[in-house]
């Protein structure tokens, strides 16, 4: 065998075992992103529609087909209803309770099919003893690993416990989305990586030893992009100018890494949706809070604007500020619409309600620094805060800043327990507990905002 055969088998064999090493490591990656982006939607769907199921209502309907003509039964329909339509793409939600039977569930509540209409009813025994993930839900939000093949299509459901006002768990609710394009995208990227292979064959025959020297840069570009994706950086590319098959290579990547980061962004920013829109309900009930979390959002960018934070940390007020208080969610409506004082056993449970807003916002991903704004926005600069009690300077200034806002508003609007405070006096109260609760140069910043608009005079 000659030389150059040797060297154009060589290149032959690298370029196959290279693209097909990329298609190895990329196929997973892109499988189990697509796969975990779709558990968390499903996740986080039931997870926050088991806040608006009534524990206690559920416990009434019995499984049984009697059961149709409770007003319970009608009311949980009507949230399942409301859960369908609020979430395109949602082809199912349903309730089920335990029976007699290791394994074997009944049906409460279904809604679904394409029409939202009943599609099963209570008292359906339903055989889960194949699907482990179902019983986790059980007792915590959880979704189905792999993807579930049915007669319908292949689905991914999501499953949260529902539990009444004792907090004991008194059923599950479970969303199921069918999908194809986890299955779409597997057979494309096969195809693909099919292509590439031809066309690796067709530029080692023609350019021998000259492409197995220009063939070195480009792999290894791609080797490095493909490691920077299977360690979840998406926002990666690829720069390859070889005007060859393995620039093709390096933009198809780059389109299919930037399609996943579209697709994360976009299941976040649908998350988010949902949780601002229970938030604009939760307020809705309440006419002493209404408009509360926008009131502190718009205090807070502009107290981070004259402190000349940067867009981005504005940009993140902007986003999160505005979701502070939906742990309130889960707070009964009697504590919150309480017009006196708060009992200590009542005031212990409101206190958790930031705690509650951090769980109901874990499966966005978001970052320690994120998670505090919502966790930490009723902690103190002297540590006498809640839930946690952190120390002095270890409050981070966005939190500070919420912090702040969300007491000038409170002070300046109608509560069930008090009137509102002037500008002024509301402002007088931050300075005078500026330093134990408030840091003091983000009530300079907001004196100087009021300023700005006059409500000083």
């Amino acid at each position: 065998m000659t030389f150059r055969r040797k060297v154009v088998f060589l290149l032959l064999l690298v370029q196959i075992g290279s693209i097909g090493t990329l298609a190895a490591l990329l196929y997973p990656r892109i499988n189990d992103e697509e796969l975990r982006g779709l558990r968390q939607r499903v996740t986080s769907i039931a997870s926050t529609a088991s806040l608006m199921i009534d524990g206690d209502i559920h416990q009434m309907i019995r499984p049984e087909r009697a059961s149709y003509a409770l007003p319970q039964y009608q009311a949980l329909q009507l949230q399942l209803k409301k859960v369908l339509s609020a979430n395109p793409g949602v082809s199912y939600v349903w309730t089920m309770i335990h029976s007699d039977k290791p394994g074997r569930l009944w049906i409460i509540g279904d809604v679904g099919g394409g029409q939202g209409l009943d599609t099963r009813g209570p008292g359906k025994p339903y055989d889960a003893s194949h699907i482990p993930d179902l019983a986790e839900g059980f007792s915590f939000p959880t979704a189905d690993r792999n993807p579930v093949r049915d007669p319908w299509g292949v689905s991914v459901s999501g499953y949260a416990p529902i539990r009444n006002r004792a907090g004991e768990v008194v059923g599950i609710i479970g969303a199921d989305i069918y999908d194809q394009q986890l299955y779409e995208l597997r057979g494309q990227f096969r195809s693909y990586v099919l292509l590439c292979l031809l066309a690796a064959i067709l530029v080692s025959l023609i350019l021998g030893e000259l492409a197995a020297t220009r063939i070195a840069k480009p792999l290894k570009q791609l080797a490095h992009g493909m490691k920077r994706v299977e360690h979840g950086d998406l926002t990666h590319q690829v720069e390859v100018t070889s005007h060859d098959e393995f620039q093709e290579t390096a933009e198809s990547f780059n389109r299919m890494t930037q399609a996943l980061r579209e697709a994360r962004e976009e299941i976040k920013r649908a998350f988010l949706n949902t949780v601002r829109s229970l938030m604009t309900a939760l307020e809705a009930k309440d006419p002493y809070t209404r408009g509360h979390s926008v009131s502190v959002t718009r205090y807070a960018t502009e107290i981070a604007k004259i402190m000349s934070k940067s867009p981005e940390e504005i940009l993140r007020l902007e986003q999160l500020a505005v979701l502070h208080d939906i742990g309130k969610i889960g707070i009964h409506d009697v504590m919150l619409q309480k017009p006196g004082s708060l009992t200590s056993e009542e005031r212990v449970s409101m206190q958790q309600h930031p705690v509650i807003g951090a769980k109901i916002l874990e499966p966005l991903g978001l970052t320690e620094d994120e998670l505090s704004i919502i966790l930490h926005h009723h902690e103190r600069e002297d540590g006498a805060g809640y839930p946690h009690g952190i120390e002095r300077g270890k409050i981070s200034d966005l939190v500070a800043i919420v912090i702040a806002a969300d007491s000038y508003d409170a002070m300046t609007t109608h509560r069930p327990y008090r009137k509102p405070l002037k500008p002024a006096d509301a402002l007088t109260e931050l300075k005078k507990h500026s330093g134990t609760q408030f840091r003091p140069e983000i009530v300079a910043a907001l004196e100087i905002y009021l300023e700005k608009k006059g409500l000083l005079c």
